[in-house]
């Protein structure tokens, strides 16, 4: 065994079973120690760089460590603590820090620990890699280890982080001194929201339609319901689920709105909709008449009368003729489940609203380092091992090691779904024309693989059968690479693509899920294979050795650092018989064979992040045509990407993660949760201004990760573009509530646009954009989010609400002008309430503005009085 491996395993098996028998029981501890955590800030360039940190950035913060119990001295214990950054040092001589994988870091008393007195504390200050401007860069769950047992700290074993750690101030929000973002808070809030209640958006449709004429404004009724008049039989249980969840299946025609729809494409009264989803809508005389191009279209027609229809008040609906289609055939929504699990409903209900919306591709991202979340026949340990997390004595023979603020107990982001759970999903989905992409990641973010087949090896090996251990095993144990992936896991976070068994084991995963589409009576279209970040973090331009070493680089040891695979025999024989020209391309070397092993499916289409393959020089040699979920930022040089896999005859998938992804914040306030690599936040205007089909266009409307203003060329050519798709990945989000914060009601942007192509995105080559260029209709993109936004507070919000769907309520603006209260929020229609003293709140009313004196608190409110939802309080200064 190699030095590295003895260490890993060492402090594994440490956290697993403590130090000495005469230690305090870790369940005394738990309950004795109270952590606080307070930010201190960003360090000193040279500090960082002397410490190895990625481009020299690097942060402190104060630990509190409180003993409300029984004095202290004891040494043999340690706290472990999860972190989204690798804690770099720890200041004093009476503790060492020390990294486990991944997101654990083990803190132990040293022989000069001095002990903690009974009712008193003492302070820890740690350095860490990158930067903390978020309170949920603060993981729950903090643990100790002592006398054999690991138990969650009590006072860290909460959901609400500012319960341990000292909320940041609008101070704290910014990365560095050159940030330039505005941070914001209530007063800049008010000057930030300029969308105004619109009347006229009493019509909009979402995602709004190539054509939409009114022809007699609010004279439909639909007081009595709809009743499905004329309506393939197909379908019209779906339909009818709808209408019941908003209240308005009438069971009869008296006076209810006639609903008739069927497939005819001749009926479609303008070309433009006559393709895949295309249809024409006509509201008159007490009927909704739906012609479908196809049975996508004939729902996307369904879908756009529901969106005119306000389930609160059901008031008159106007005459019209509305002609639609799509303006992109894909139009995706990713979600992890693999991060942290969410329920089988959570899902469910995500495609009930991807239908509604127009979105048409559910991309399941089911497999990461830190779970695998689909039973696989034949391969039990994938679940019984890789989908639970927690601490116990067999090194992770039985669960995967706590990651992402999970805490030694068994939680809500545990879990899987069982073959019978996918089948209804994938049954559930192709009766609302919603393909449902699996994604197994592969050859990195494979932790949870690799573990759970190291599991079924040892477990076979004890059994005596040598051959069906090796059959599927993903790690090869002769490999002594020194490797770190981003998420900070060792070589056990790559399945080794040059063994034979990991070819087995995905022939093995993409037959048995193809079974579970045959058994829903669902072709398995497309596979993703993931391919993204398999590389070590440490060999990138942020790090650099002592003697090279520029400033704003972190110095380390690069000779101790190899790339994937490179001291694996099986890999290095591939490398020396030209069957690969580095080991650099063993991942797109492997995308290409698992590419071919897709035809005796009659799969036929291959996904993949961009970087999965990222070597080849032509779409064309690949089998199976690929798609690449291009997801470089614009700021980083995204728009040059798009256009080389263009050249190359890719299909491409707009996957942006400065525009599209809903892990990142919904705006740029310290409270708000979500990671921030990419973005500061992606608030809803910022996502429905994207302009997809010019891309360079973005640097007028918006600005880059500081909030600096950017400049992007357009080519001389507008990529060819199969569409774009909107991204959850769940490392913030343990519950499906928290996932429901971050997705909605952004989902309503994505779908906009995916589905419309808006008058102020125009393509011009060989443009230069700029916040000083003036190419960009503005008051057009300004009139149009204003319809857009107006129509989801009034329409949209409500129909979440009936779903009981946790969605994120805007926060408010306020300032108090004149001794008045002036307040105004993200989404105008939306309702206000203000209290002076934090208890009894009332309605605001912005014509009658209330006179107010002293302290005041702003909040918004769903307005739902059987089920009411409020938004995040704040206070106006």
């Amino acid at each position: 065994m190699q030095p590295q491996v003895k260490i890993i395993s060492v402090l594994v098996g440490a956290l697993f079973s403590g130090l000495s028998v005469a230690s305090p029981s870790a369940e005394t501890l738990a309950k004795q120690l109270q952590v606080h955590v307070e930010v201190k800030g960003a360090e000193a360039e040279n500090t960082c760089q002397q410490l190895g940190a990625d481009w020299a950035t690097c942060y402190r913060s104060t630990i509190t460590l409180s003993n409300i119990g029984k004095t202290l001295n004891d040494k043999d214990f340690s706290i472990i603590i999860p972190s989204p950054r690798r804690i770099l040092s720890v200041d004093g001589d009476q503790f060492k820090i020390e990294h486990i994988t991944g997101d654990l870091n083990r803190l132990t008393p040293t022989d000069k620990f001095a002990g903690i007195a009974a009712g008193k504390s003492i302070q820890i200050n740690l350095i860490s890699e990158y930067w903390h401007v978020s309170d949920f860069d603060t993981f729950p769950r903090w643990m100790v280890s002592a006398n054999g047992q690991t138990k969650t700290i009590k006072n860290t074993d909460t959901e609400d982080i500012t319960q341990f750690a000292t909320p940041l101030t609008t101070a704290q929000g910014k990365r560095a001194s050159s940030d330039q973002n505005l941070i914001l808070d209530s007063l800049k809030r008010y000057d930030v929201y300029t969308a105004q209640i619109d009347a006229a958006a009493k019509d909009r449709i979402i995602p709004a339609p190539i054509e939409q004429k009114i022809t007699k404004a609010n004279s439909v009724s639909i007081k009595h319901g709809l009743f499905l008049n004329q309506v393939a039989a197909d379908s019209k249980d779906v339909f009818a689920q709808a209408l019941k969840k908003y209240k308005l299946l009438a069971k009869n025609k008296d006076q209810a709105l006639l609903v008739n729809i069927a497939i005819d494409p001749k009926q479609i009264q303008l070309a433009a909709a006559k393709k895949d989803g295309g249809y024409t809508l006509i509201i008159q005389d007490g009927v909704a008449q739906i012609h479908g191009f196809d049975a996508a279209g004939a729902m996307n027609g369904f879908n756009s009368l529901l969106s005119l229809i306000d389930i609160q008040s059901k008031d008159n609906l106007s005459e019209m003729v509305v002609n639609d289609a799509p303006r992109y055939e894909y139009r995706g929504m990713m979600l992890d489940t693999a991060r942290n699990f969410k329920s089988k409903q959570h899902v469910l209900n995500l495609i009930d609203q991807m239908s509604q919306l127009k979105l048409n591709k559910l991309h399941l991202h089911l497999s990461d380092d830190e779970g695998w979340r689909l039973q696989i026949n034949g391969l039990d340990e994938l679940t019984s091992v890789g989908a639970q997390r927690g601490l116990n004595t067999s090194n992770e023979q039985t669960q995967l090691l706590p990651q992402l603020g999970h805490g030694t107990e068994p939680q809500k982001s545990d879990g899987f779904y069982t073959r019978a759970d996918f089948i209804e999903i994938l049954k559930y989905a192709k009766a609302r024309n919603i393909e449902v992409i699996p994604e197994i990641d592969m050859p990195g973010h494979s932790r949870a693989a690799v573990v759970s087949m190291e599991a079924r090896y040892n477990n076979l090996m004890k059994a005596g059968n040598k051959k069906a251990a090796e059959q599927y095993r993903l790690l090869d144990p002769s490999d002594t690479s020194q490797v770190t992936t981003v998420q900070f896991y060792d070589k056990k976070g790559f399945m080794n693509v040059c063994l034979p068994s990991s070819k087995d084991f995905a022939k093995k995963v993409i037959a048995e899920v193809n079974a579970m589409y045959t058994e829903a009576g669902v072709q398995l279209s497309t596979w993703h294979y993931g391919g993204d970040e398999a590389k070590n973090i440490m060999l990138g331009g942020g790090y650099a050795g002592a003697a090279e070493a520029k400033p704003g680089q972190g110095i380390i040891d690069k000779k101790a650092q190899n790339f994937p695979y490179e001291k694996s025999p099986a890999c290095q024989a591939l490398v020396k018989n030209g069957t690969v020209g580095s080991f650099d391309e063993l991942t797109t070397w492997f995308g290409k064979e698992i590419n071919k092993e897709l035809v005796p499916h009659k799969i036929n289409s291959f996904q993949s992040w961009q970087d999965g393959l990222s070597h080849l020089k032509s779409a064309s040699e690949m089998t199976v045509k690929p798609t690449v979920n291009v997801w470089d930022t614009l700021f980083w040089g995204g728009t040059e990407v798009v256009s080389k896999f263009s050249q190359k005859g890719f299909d491409i998938v707009l996957s942006n993660p400065d525009y599209l992804y809903l892990d990142m914040p919904n705006e740029i306030d310290p409270a708000e949760r979500g990671y921030y690599w990419a973005a500061r936040a992606n608030p809803l205007k910022k996502i429905f201004s994207f302009a997809p089909g010019n891309l360079a266009q973005n640097a007028e409307t918006s600005v880059d990760r500081d909030g600096k203003a950017m400049s992007i060329t357009s080519p001389a050519t507008a990529p060819s573009i199969k569409g774009i798709s909107g991204h959850l990945w769940s490392e913030t989000q343990r519950t499906d509530a928290q996932a429901e914060y971050m997705m909605y009601p952004r989902i309503f942007a994505i779908a906009e646009r995916a589905w419309n192509k808006p008058s102020w995105e125009n393509f011009k080559a060989n443009t230069v954009y700029s916040s000083e260029s003036k190419h960009v209709n503005q008051q057009a993109l300004e009139t149009d989010y204003n319809h857009f936004v107006n129509a989801v507070g009034a329409r949209g919000l409500e129909k979440l609400d009936a779903y009981q769907i946790q969605y994120r309520l805007p926060k408010v603006g306020a300032k108090i002008i004149n001794g008045m209260l002036n307040a105004n929020t993200e989404i105008p229609n939306v309702q206000i309430q203000y209290s002076t003293d934090g208890k009894q709140w009332l309605v605001y009313d912005a014509n009658k503005k209330p006179a107010v004196t002293g302290s005041v608190w702003v909040r918004t409110s769903n307005g739902d009085q059987k089920n009411p939802r409020f938004g995040q309080a704040s206070k106006v200064q």
